[in-house]
């Protein structure tokens, strides 16, 4: 006997991406699209649960129909079970706009929200397993919620021992302040579980694991930002009743943000630039590029161009070209300006000094205008 498991965490529905206007609902609506297709995948490998480890939602005000919406796609898993914990952005907060209510309206018999710190038994749905939850009350916390479980009393009976948690984990997690519910290793190892499935971290954790590794982030399953520059991951973990364990991760999102700075020197820099990116199947790339370094006025006049063309097969571009500057010569400036003229004196001084290239290429281009 042996249990297959869909891990994700992070998804984040209800994002409104505010910084990309021009793609924002092409982004908002990714992740949705993502949720579907990871219930469709666990569908085809025949997982017996579906786990959530904290931030379904990107905030606790998501709107209704976000809600809906995610419960309908969730009762879509055909396996045994969906579990489901409240993170740090989609914590437990009873009031007005508190999403878990409706969430729980709307879910089917087989989605199980997490809401308490106890042990939940999974043997009302077909599996031999407890689970051992710690979901977030509020958006930021010193201390982690998974004490309670160390003492715990783990049954002899039953087979598989779960837990799910959302937070930082000491050493891998950018977590300088300690306000994102830290954890360690050693703590998570002292509660003496089978197996951990965690979220908060963007990440995936651990890189190449084995078969003794009991703590998994399965990180966002949609890139949503520059400082997401993977292509958005999920693992699915198999443990069997020796409690030997295998793991696959998988690529899930649709879209990917990557971030590029380039010194452009010459023509065959620039060729480079347009064969990495202008060309077809780069329609899901958002793309930050950073351009520096001194061109030929013959190449730097290329510069439109490459830009129009990148623009047309990428989703989305920011271009900054602020660093990349002409190079002036003292034989364009010869060829230029009459000798011992003032245009051609002051362009000569500049182009002496390394440090005025950006004022000499600025120089020259308003007093050839100048002349016209």
């Amino acid at each position: 006997m042996s249990l297959k498991i869909f891990h994700t965490a992070d998804i984040h529905l209800g994002m409104k991406f505010a910084g990309y206007p021009e793609v924002q609902s092409e982004l908002t609506e990714a992740r949705f699209v993502t949720l579907e297709n990871l219930a469709k995948k666990a569908n085809e490998e025949s997982c017996d649960l579906f786990v959530v480890a904290g931030d379904l939602f990107d905030r606790t005000g998501v709107a209704k129909r976000d809600i809906v919406r995610a419960v309908q796609i969730l009762n879509q898993f055909e396996g045994k079970l969906v579990l489901v914990l409240p993170g740090n952005h989609d914590y437990l907060s009873p009031g007005p706009g508190e999403p878990w209510a409706t969430f729980k309206e709307n879910a089917g018999d087989r989605v199980l929200l997490l809401e308490e710190k106890r042990v939940y038994p999974l043997e009302h749905f077909d599996l031999d397993a407890n689970v051992y939850p710690a979901p977030c009350d509020k958006k930021h916390s010193g201390e982690n919620y998974i004490g309670w479980i160390k003492d715990e009393p783990k049954d002899s009976s039953v087979t598989f021992h779960i837990g799910v948690a959302h937070g930082s984990l000491e050493g891998l997690s950018p977590d300088f302040d300690k306000q994102f519910y830290p954890m360690t290793r050693q703590e998570l190892l002292d509660c003496d579980l089978d197996l951990w499935l965690l979220g908060h971290t963007h990440l995936p954790f651990p890189d190449k694991p084995g078969a003794r590794d009991r703590i998994f982030y399965s990180a966002t399953p949609e890139p949503d930002g520059f400082d997401c520059d993977h292509q958005g991951h999920a693992w699915i973990i198999e443990i069997d009743e020796n409690k030997k364990l295998s793991s696959t991760l998988l690529t899930t999102g649709i879209y990917r943000f990557l971030h590029d700075e380039r010194e452009i020197k010459n023509d065959g820099d620039l060729n480079r630039l347009e064969a990495d990116y202008g060309i077809p199947g780069r329609e899901k790339l958002l793309l930050k590029l950073k351009l520096k370094g001194r061109l030929s006025l013959e190449a730097y006049d290329r510069l439109p161009g490459i830009r129009e063309t990148l623009h047309r097969n990428i989703f989305y571009l920011q271009w900054a070209s602020g660093d990349l500057t002409e190079e002036i010569t003292p034989a364009m400036v010869n060829r230029d300006f009459t000798e011992g003229s003032f245009p051609h004196r002051l362009l000569t001084s500049l182009s002496r000094d390394e440090r005025e290239a950006e004022v000499l290429q600025v120089a020259y281009r308003l007093l050839k205008e100048a002349r016209q």
